[in-house]
């Protein structure tokens, strides 16, 4: 049986989840500066060491919910991102297995297809390496990698 809420929770819980908004919109606020942070520091070849690739997975991981929110509800094109946000360039065979580990199982062709979708969104790069293999990328929304 649901019990009651009084008043008084209710506001308790009206102001926390005003609260949750506000720190929600502070960190949206700060990704655009955290791209931009980015871009002068590889502009004027400043290190941060420390947290770069942390700098890099937001820009990213912000211009896929900005250009592709479906994306948010399929699981092996989130797996495969980490996959990539993980290494530089990967082949079908290198993604598959990451994704593997990640979930426990993953099919080749399945991670094949979803890479061309998301080559078509324009999230994922595609380069022949060694041999005619194809290595895939991420890109940023400015269609240059990010993860040099």
């Amino acid at each position: 049986m649901p019990r009651c809420t009084s008043v008084e929770e209710i506001e308790k819980i009206a102001k926390r989840m005003e609260d949750l908004q506000k720190r929600l919109q502070t960190i949206e606020d700060l990704i655009p500066l955290a791209s931009e942070l980015l871009q002068l520091s590889e502009r004027l070849n400043i290190p941060l060491n420390l947290y770069r690739d942390q700098i890099k997975r937001m820009v990213i991981l912000n211009g896929l919910k900005d250009n592709a929110p479906h994306i948010e509800k399929d699981e092996i094109s989130k797996l495969i991102i980490q996959a990539l946000l993980k290494k530089k360039s990967s082949n079908i065979s290198g993604i598959t297995a990451t994704v593997k580990s990640f979930r426990g199982k993953a099919s080749r062709r399945i991670i094949s297809e979803r890479l061309s979708k998301l080559e078509e969104l324009g999230i994922v790069e595609c380069k022949t390496g060694q041999n005619n293999e194809k290595l895939y990328k991420l890109r940023t929304s400015s269609k240059e990698n990010i993860n040099q």
